[in-house]
Order: structure tokens, then sequence, then C-alpha cells
């Protein structure tokens, strides 16, 4: 019995042993087939459009196609799942949105923990999210529209219950600025461009860029947005914390995930294959003239801020006296 279990022991440990060999080889060796970038959003939206960017140029680095495939739905919690139970090899990517977060949080039965089933690989090309209203409403900054939502009722647009622009101009009005505007979701930006436009509302709250040519052509008004700087994009339009509201500053992030068990010489690999692409200067234009921020954020450090950011929407989503379903 005690030369089986002696036996059994060295087995596993030769075992472990050629594990630990054959991990750095295979690290090594990636990619040696295509790598597919799961989006969670619909095609032609602003992640979207960043995940097809990115991976043009992140073939060539890897010397293997970079395929994108968009799986969309439920804020993300579809392509997450998915993504967290597929092979821990490299080859499948998530990327999502901080509306992932706010899913989980929100929802009473998730499947997914960002934090105990996804690694971070990178973040890039934040998104401002902006206060846009039609030209014609007699407000000219967040002040004054707060000031207005005082004096009488206005409704907001947002592209739904949940989303980031909703939650964080719901946490301005409802916990900081004590007022209340009724709020009209809607089931993407483009409709509430488009209802502000129109004049069915007085206000939309969105990501910054479907925004940029409506606001440059003169057909919004823009009003904030949430940037600690003002946007590149539209220079003319100031930031919340110029307006005295620090604490609504936030952006919508673009980040590169793998499954948690994914090997760190992997991650790695694709992390500085991303982060080598966000800095190629024409990228860092493009991403300019689209309303992102051309900037960055390795893997290692971007956990520690989603754990941070878990934190924070968890406390927004209470003060607005939402409760998960």
């Amino acid at each position: 019995m005690t030369r089986t279990i002696r036996r059994l022991a060295f087995a596993a440990f030769a075992l472990s042993a050629l594990a630990a060999t054959l991990a750095p080889a295979a690290a090594q060796d990636y990619p040696t087939r295509a790598v597919r970038l799961y989006v969670s959003f619909p095609p032609g939206g602003g992640i979207d459009a960043v995940a097809r960017l990115f991976a043009d140029k992140l073939s060539p680095i890897l010397g293997q196609p970079v395929v994108v495939e968009n799986r969309g739905g439920a804020s993300g919690l579809i392509a997450g799942r998915a993504v967290a139970a597929m092979e821990p090899d490299g080859y499948s990517v998530l990327i999502a949105s901080n509306s992932m977060i706010i899913a989980q949080l929100m929802n009473a039965t998730p499947g997914l923990s960002i934090e105990r089933d996804l690694l971070a690989v990178a973040s890039v090309a934040p998104q401002a999210n902006i206060v846009v209203t039609p030209p014609d409403l007699k407000v000219s900054s967040l002040k004054e529209l707060i000031a207005l939502a005082g004096q009488r009722s206005l409704n907001y647009a947002s592209p739904g219950i949940g989303s980031v622009p909703q939650l964080l101009f719901e946490h301005l009005t409802t916990t900081i600025a004590k007022v209340k505007m009724t709020h009209v979701p809607f089931p993407g930006a483009a409709q509430a461009l488009t209802a502000a436009m129109s004049n069915q509302v007085e206000v939309s709250v969105l990501t910054l860029p479907p925004a940029v040519p409506l606001v440059k052509a003169g057909k919004l008004k823009g009003i904030a947005v949430t940037t600690p700087q003002r946007s590149a994009a539209l220079p003319d339009v100031p930031t919340a914390i110029e307006a005295g509201y620090p604490s609504i500053s936030s952006t919508v992030w673009t980040a590169f995930f793998v499954p948690v068990k994914t090997p760190k010489a992997i991650a790695d690999k694709l992390s500085d294959a991303v982060l080598k692409v966000a800095a190629m200067p024409d990228i860092k234009v493009k991403l300019s003239e689209l309303g992102f921020e051309p900037t960055s954020i390795p893997g290692a450090q971007f956990q520690r801020d989603v754990a941070v950011e878990v934190t924070m929407w968890a406390g927004v989503i209470e003060n607005a006296g939402m409760k998960p379903k």
C-alpha cells in the first residue's frame, strides 16, 4: 500500500513538473491559430468600433488572424459568461465595458463574477459620458440645467435602464443635486439622441462618440462631459468637474479580458500586444477623432481598478434605490 502511495505521489509530482515545463513553452509559441475577440455589444456601437480597429492591428503583431464576433445582450453578461467558461488558452478574449459590472450587480443571479471569473488583459479607449439638450433649451451649463429641473419637470433619455450614463446621471440628480427628472429609457444611443433632437425629451445622456457629429453640427447642445479633462473631440463642452460636480467624473471603458485561469505568460503577451496597438500614433488619432480618449491601462493595474469600480457602482445603485432582480 505504502509503495503504491509513493508511486502515485511521484507520478503526480512528475506530471506537475512536466506541466510547469510545458506552460512556458506553450506561452512562447502562442498564438498558433486565430484569436477570437468576443464583443459584448451588437455591431455598430462604440465598443464594437474599438474592437475592429484593434483587431486589424493585433493580427500582424500576433502573427495570426484576429476575428471579431459579436455576442451582445444582457449588458455584457451573455458574452462574459460565455468567455469565462471557455478554454483558458488565450484564444478566446472578451471585450466589454463597465455595463457588465452594473449588470452583474443588478442581476440577482448574474452567473458571472468579473473579479472571480475573468482576468483583465488591458483597458483602452475610455469614452466620456455626455449630457446634451436640444439647441433651444434655455440652459448653457450643468448648473443651469439642475436649476431648471428644480423649477419644472424635465425628462431625460438614456441608452437604457442600468446603463453607465443613466446611473451616473441618476446619481447626479437624485443623490447629489436632490432634484427629480423623469427617466425615459431607449434601446440605444441613437434613439436617445433622436429623442432630444425631436424635443421628445429635454435632456439625453449617453457616451460621447455618437453625439460628436450632432453637437458639432449644432443639432444638439453639449452641456457637460464626465471626463476629468475636456474631450479633444468637443473642446468647447465643459466638464462636470468645472460645473462643480467632481463625483460624477467617470468614463465608459473598453477592456480586454480572458478566462481567469489563463496562464500569466499568455495574458501578458496579449496585454503587451494590446498596449502596443493603443500606443500607435494613427490609432491615437483615430480614437480621438471618434470621441474616445487615446489612453490605456495595463491588465494588472486595471484588475485593481475593476475591484474599486464594483464597490463604487454598488453604492450608486443602492443610493438610487435600485434592487437586483
